[in-house]
């Protein structure tokens, strides 16, 4: 028998959301746990997608190198997300690396069942369908502030994702709540990592933010928005 906390955690997801109780009790009984440690892969570039991954707890990046071989990380998956979900519904190799950032918790499905669950509940195609949908449009955006933003606004506005997606209150204001590598920082804004320390030490001096290792706090979100604006 599925856990009760699965079952609830299926039906408020994207692709699974809208499906009746007994639907949602195949589709978990079909599922597989899977636990993987920080910085373990889940799955890696140019691999043959023989699963579909749901995370249900922790964080997974998604990392992909380009021709020249420069790392880029094109998003952060939280609980809900199904990272490399293109890939299998396609089955062609992932185009991305996803690594977990935390310990995080997943449920597998085969490839295989994946293709029979959508067959017999088409209202997962529907869902699967909108996701691409969504997932194409934040590329468009992401790829139009890469070609036509200056680096200030491109890292401003990764910062507030990151604080939007993660952030959790501290005395200083709002901490990204998981660890963030100023590496990470210059993977999501298109830029190098000198570039990112330069820009967050000219941030803490003027009060925008505050940083450590692996830690990043907004202390004036309204100031870094303002950045992103052009004011």
């Amino acid at each position: 028998m599925p856990l009760q906390d699965d079952l609830d955690f299926l039906s408020r997801t994207g692709l699974f959301g809208g499906l009746a109780p007994d639907a949602l009790e195949v589709i978990a009984a079909r599922a597989t746990p899977r636990l993987v440690r920080a910085r373990q892969a889940v799955f890696r570039q140019g691999g043959e997608p023989t699963h579909l991954h749901l995370v249900t707890k922790g964080w997974v990046k998604i990392g992909h190198v380009t021709g020249s071989g420069a790392p880029l990380t094109i998003r952060i998956m939280e609980p809900g997300d199904v990272p490399g979900c293109v890939a299998v519904f396609r089955r062609t190799p992932y185009p991305a690396t996803a690594t977990a950032i935390v310990d995080s918790r997943l449920l597998t499905w085969p490839t295989t069942a994946v293709g029979e669950l959508m067959e017999r509940y088409p209202r997962i195609s529907a869902n699967a369908l909108e996701m691409v949908g969504g997932r194409t449009e934040e590329m468009l955006h992401r790829s139009r502030e890469f070609a036509t933003e200056p680096v200030e606004r491109r890292i401003a506005r990764v910062l507030l994702r990151l604080v939007t997606q993660a952030g959790q209150p501290v005395g200083e204001g709002m901490e990204v709540s998981f660890p963030l590598s100023r590496q990470d920082i210059a993977e999501m804004a298109g830029t190098t990592l000198h570039t990112v320390s330069r820009t967050l030490r000219m941030w803490e001096r003027s009060g925008l933010v505050a940083g450590g290792r692996q830690r990043v706090v907004i202390r004036n979100e309204k100031g870094l928005r303002a950045v992103t604006a052009g004011d």
